[in-house]
């Protein structure tokens, strides 16, 4: 029979509900961890003491070990007891223990418990990490208190302070494997906090490291005050997230996904929608870097800070870098605690040594570093000394991104160059970026460290070597540190960033054209960006255009370089083959132009081509079929793909459609189509690949003057087998093609028209722009919006529907945000200028943008 505890599951569940609300008004972190921890401590008492009254027992203790036994229990947390008996005593204690767990099992508290002897403790404490570290946080609840103070004592001085440096390095392998099963960026934008980089058990393990080494569960004891609260600040901030998480959710959850994102935010008060879901992850980050610095810095100490004795034997073999630093065994120290606040230059020549050296800070002169960031102020920041020193950090480049990290580690990066505050911990509610922007910043910067010590070379050997040549590659390693300081503030990041790090130049010193340059850099950061991956880089305008705005070979090498390091440092999905061989034909093409001054390669290549397939022409006979192809088509293709695209043209007299492809890796492929050219033919192609999940790169559409089109894609498959899908689409387009089935048929038989429940995520503001300029000949149209199951399928349709050509088409996603852009022009191949018309297909495509019922 079971008892009652004077609670009853719907009972907790109005508890918890109470203290939900209470967390909003009354309630810190903290206080909401002890006080349910109080109440279940409360009800498992109960249940313990009902248990031995009603089941014959042997003399035990009951413990709260985990969370548990720290008074950490989040309202749906697990709660883990521990039963100790006499060694002595064999008796079954599975009656008791099942009297303890059902009734609080039928509350609804997810309780585990076992039971062991004293010794069994100390033994299995030895060899199982999770044990140690369970009794380490263990708590004493009820029964007999002489078997929790033996244990205790015992286990002490066996186990816990017994080989510490081994425990240490057990605890360093727990967070290296964590980390690594969290590296995904899916886990960056939607952390474990308990699990995650900087979760909760980060701290606990460096919280379990200091008890170990240091015989104290006073953590802040070995910090200094100022870094101890702001340690504290960041942990309770976390601890109110998780608690919401739990209360929400009305179960174990510790993953802060999108949806509690949304939810969340306005109940820790911060701003309304995007804005303040980006705010609180922000502090999130935040925390977390500081939570994650602790535990490594505390294992670092434990790890490897010497005893009193060796610490004398090493004071002998000190090396003297300076009066005011030595270097023992690749650790810098500091000779003199006064330095800093005497002559806080010095600051910036400690993070030099470590450069030079290749050392690092031991923990004493890293707190000195954190204690005299209050002197770094004005005329710090503008001595001739200082930034010349941090210049040459940047410029030496090795070593160069390491101590950027440590700079922004300790607190100094951002008080040195203070606009860079307004950027840490900063994230963008989107699923493209995957870093925090501080973070991203100083990833920038790694790629070119990396381009520049030639780990690229394989694979970039033209980037590698424009870096290489570089005469001030300091310049370009700040304006990375520095490309995305505009995002502090509201408005055009580029052309604030722009202003604020000229502001940053001047005060470094910098000379006026150096300031020039970084502000170009700073103010186009994304302009080859857009232009390569938005922009026909076969129409000559587009080239003209950039040209015109970078204006010298030197913008336009630096402007490159740039544009590999912000990308690539997105995100490890970011950087791909495709875009590489955009940026460089964009590279190259204007290279030879601002060199030429005029697009003589262009023209000559093509003037070659055209000479050369009339000879080929007349030798097959068929002369006069120059005339079909249109003068942009020539421009986009070389001899020998225009000879095989006539061959396939010729061979439609025999078949009505013929497609080939060729593999550029296992996931790329270029692929060609030749059919006859009828109406919404681009639609029914793009309806066909996304059926077969072919991701659309770059389309290119021609039809000749004899009624052949002749298109050709870029598309990518994310199985790394692109040619089966491809078989299956030139199935599918025969069939729709032909008029065996539509494509409208084809989604409904396929269940495409069904959208799945999608989880939440952060939605994407949907845009049209109608550009008339950029084009001599067409108007180029620009989508962006939120992407779905067939989207391109309805815009190109869209676009057929409204009587618009397309010639050129390039596809983006980005996370779930598409920007594709299209070249079209009108019935009479003119560009689509009329308001009215103009205005007409805009509405529709933003309507397109709204994800309908089903397909049409």
């Amino acid at each position: 029979m079971q008892f009652d505890l004077g609670i009853t599951r719907n009972g907790l569940k109005d508890v918890k509900n109470r203290m939900a609300q209470g967390t909003v008004t009354s309630l810190s972190p903290r206080e909401l961890l002890r006080h349910y921890s109080d109440m279940v401590d409360g009800l498992v008492r109960k249940a313990f003491q009902k248990a031995q009254s009603s089941v014959p027992s042997p003399s035990i203790c009951l413990m709260a070990v985990g969370g548990y036994g720290r008074t950490e229990v989040a309202p749906y947390s697990d709660v883990d007891l521990l039963l100790l008996h006499s060694p002595a005593d064999q008796s079954d204690l599975s009656p008791l223990v099942e009297k303890i767990l059902y009734p609080l099992w039928d509350l609804g508290l997810e309780v585990g418990c076992s039971s062991r002897s004293i010794a069994e403790c100390v033994k299995m404490a030895q060899s199982d990490l999770q044990i140690k570290t369970s009794l380490i946080d263990a708590r004493y609840l009820d029964g007999e208190y002489e078997f929790f103070r033996n244990l205790y004592d015992l286990f002490s001085k066996r186990v816990l302070h017994r080989k510490v440096r081994k425990f240490a390095e057990s605890l360093a392998q727990d967070l290296y494997l964590r980390r690594r099963k969290y590296e995904d960026p899916a886990y960056v934008l939607e952390p474990n906090i308990k699990e995650g980089e900087g979760g909760l058990r980060d701290f606990q393990i460096g919280r379990w490291a200091v008890r170990a080494k240091y015989k104290t569960d006073r953590w802040d004891s070995i910090l200094f005050p100022d870094h101890s609260r702001i340690l504290d600040k960041s942990l309770q901030f976390l601890w109110a997230v998780r608690n919401q998480l739990h209360l929400l959710s009305g179960r174990r959850q510790d993953d802060l996904t999108f949806e509690w994102q949304e939810k969340i935010a306005p109940i820790l008060g911060f701003s309304p929608g995007a804005r303040g879901i980006e705010e609180m992850m922000r502090q999130y980050h935040l925390s977390a870097q500081k939570i994650s610095n602790f535990a490594w810095d505390i294992l670092e100490r434990v790890l490897y800070e010497p005893s009193s004795l060796k610490r004398t034997f090493l004071f002998f073999q000190k090396k003297k870098i300076d009066p005011n630093f030595g270097l023992t065994r690749g650790e810098l120290t500091l000779l003199d605690p006064m330095t800093f606040k005497r002559e806080p230059a010095q600051l910036m020549t400690l993070f030099q040594h470590c450069q030079v050296s290749h050392g690092k800070m031991d923990f004493r002169t890293e707190e000195a570093v954190m204690e005299a960031l209050p002197f770094i102020d004005d005329r710090f920041r503008r001595k001739d000394e200082v930034n010349q020193i941090f210049l040459k950090i940047l410029r030496r480049g090795e070593g160069a991104t390491a101590i950027l990290k440590k700079m922004h580690e300790l607190g100094f990066l951002s008080c040195y160059i203070p606009e860079f505050s307004e950027i840490e911990g900063k994230v963008h509610y989107d699923l493209y970026h995957v870093h925090p922007i501080d973070i991203h910043s100083i990833l920038a910067v790694e790629e070119l460290e990396k381009l520049r010590r030639g780990v690229y070379q394989r694979d970039y050997p033209l980037l590698t070597s424009l870096i290489q040549e570089l005469e001030k590659p300091e310049i370009l390693l700040l304006t990375a540190l520095l490309h995305d300081i505009g995002k502090g503030t509201e408005g055009d990041h580029s052309i604030i960033g722009a202003e604020i790090v000229r502001q940053i130049g001047s005060r470094m010193g910098l000379p006026k054209e150096d300031r020039d340059l970084i502000g170009f850099l700073v103010s186009h950061h994304l302009f080859m960006l857009e232009t390569a991956f938005r922009r026909d880089l076969n129409d000559e305008q587009t080239v003209f255009n950039f040209a015109n705005t970078v204006k010298n070979l030197t913008q336009l090498r630096m402007l490159y370089l740039l544009t590999f390091a912000d990308v690539r440092a997105v995100g490890p999905e970011a950087w791909t083959s495709w875009k590489d061989s955009l940026l460089t034909e964009l590279f190259l093409k204007t290279a030879h132009l601002l060199e030429t001054g005029e697009n003589t390669q262009v023209s000559q290549k093509e003037n070659e081509t055209v000479k050369r397939l009339t000879e080929y022409l007349h030798l097959k006979g068929i002369p006069e079929y120059t005339e079909h192809l249109p003068v942009r088509y020539l421009s986009c293709y070389g001899w020998g793909e225009m000879v095989h695209h006539i061959e396939m043209a010729l061979s439609l007299e025999q078949e009505s459609l013929l497609v080939r492809w060729t593999l550029e890796s296992g996931r790329l492929a270029k692929v060609t189509l030749c059919t006859k050219d009828s109406y919404g033919l681009f639609s029914k192609i793009a309806g066909s690949m996304f059926l077969n999940r072919l991701n659309i790169l770059e389309a290119q559409i021609h039809t000749w003057g004899n009624g052949v089109a002749l298109d050709t894609f870029y598309v990518e498959d994310a199985t790394e087998e692109v040619e089966r899908p491809l078989h299956h689409f030139k199935r599918d387009v025969e069939e729709i093609l032909n008029g065996k089935i539509t494509v409208k048929d084809l989604f409904s038989k396929r269940g495409e028209s069904k959208p799945n429940q999608q989880k939440i995520i952060p939605g994407v503001v949907a845009e049209v722009k109608v550009n008339n300029r950029d084009s001599d000949f067409y108007t180029i149209i620009e989508i962006t919006g939120e992407d779905r199951l067939g989207l391109l399928y309805e815009i190109t349709q869209a676009l057929t529907d409204h009587g618009c050509n397309i010639s050129f088409s390039r596809i983006s996603t980005l996370g779930n945000r598409i920007v594709d852009v299209f070249y079209v022009q009108d019935e009479w191949g003119e560009k689509l200028e009329a308001k009215q018309k103009v205005d007409n297909l805009k509405q529709t495509l933003l309507s397109r943008l709204t994800p309908p019922n089903n397909i049409s």
